[in-house]
């Protein structure tokens, strides 16, 4: 992995974020993918995001609604770090370069705070001891994370290439290898459902959560992921797809 990452001072918040998850001892720094639980580049971007729907379904349920969350983030952040990672080895945008390289850093920082935070919490007993596995916030959580983030992933696909005439429009199964023809413009597509999904689920943090570490992750997340979206958007709106 670390063959195709290239140096980057990580992002004042990306730094904070880790900082107030982490309230213990972590080793390891942003420029290692150590502890990421991403060891190889996904074939496309839509294969990220699907590894971390199906990922994210796999977790084991857990009797406290902050770890689960954070199981969840931290698939949410992998997917970030694998189509990061795809545009560093195949993109060629240079904004969308700088964009990735933040982000991969980033979001690398981030799961190690993630990390830390579930070791804190499982150490502990659980702050909701009235909760089952099936209650309607765990059941929430893990809708936040995964429904509908393929349709509009997809969705997002058929627009990127034109609307209505797109040959993708239509299609009946979410292709792991459905995309643009171009990397650039894929992650600049995707990163918009992406970071709308974390946006949501940490929504559902700051609704249901009660661990502090993990709320003001949630906040920033709601705060500043918005930028990054803008990012994607004005450049698709700077380069328009041609007409096939």
């Amino acid at each position: 992995m670390a063959a195709f990452l290239t140096s980057s001072l990580v992002p004042a918040r990306a730094a904070l974020l880790a900082a107030g998850l982490l309230l213990s001892n972590c080793s390891g720094g942003s420029d290692s993918t150590n502890g990421t639980g991403v060891t190889a580049l996904p074939r496309t971007m839509m294969g990220a995001l699907h590894t971390m729907v199906q990922n994210s379904q796999a977790l084991p349920l857990t009797g406290n609604l902050d770890v689960y969350f954070a199981l969840l983030m931290r698939e949410n952040h992998r997917a970030a770090v694998a189509m990061s990672a795809l545009e560093l080895n195949q993109g060629q945008d240079p904004a969308l370069r700088q964009l990735a390289e933040n982000i991969n850093h980033a979001h690398q920082s981030l799961i190690l705070g993630l990390d830390s935070a579930l070791q804190r919490l499982q150490a502990r007993p659980s702050a909701f001891p009235a909760h089952t596995v099936g209650s309607e916030q765990f059941a929430r959580l893990l809708s936040v994370a995964t429904n509908g983030l393929s349709a509009a992933a997809h969705q997002s696909i058929v627009q990127a290439e034109g609307g209505d005439g797109s040959p993708n429009l239509g299609m009946k199964e979410y292709r792991e290898d459905t995309g643009t023809g171009s990397i650039d413009r894929d992650f600049a597509t995707l990163l918009v459902p992406h970071h709308q999904n974390s946006i949501e689920l940490g929504r559902a943090e700051l609704a249901y959560g009660q661990d502090a570490g993990l709320r003001q992750a949630a906040r920033l997340v709601v705060r500043d992921q918005p930028r990054e979206i803008d990012q994607a958007q004005r450049w698709l709106t700077q380069h328009p797809a041609l007409p096939r």
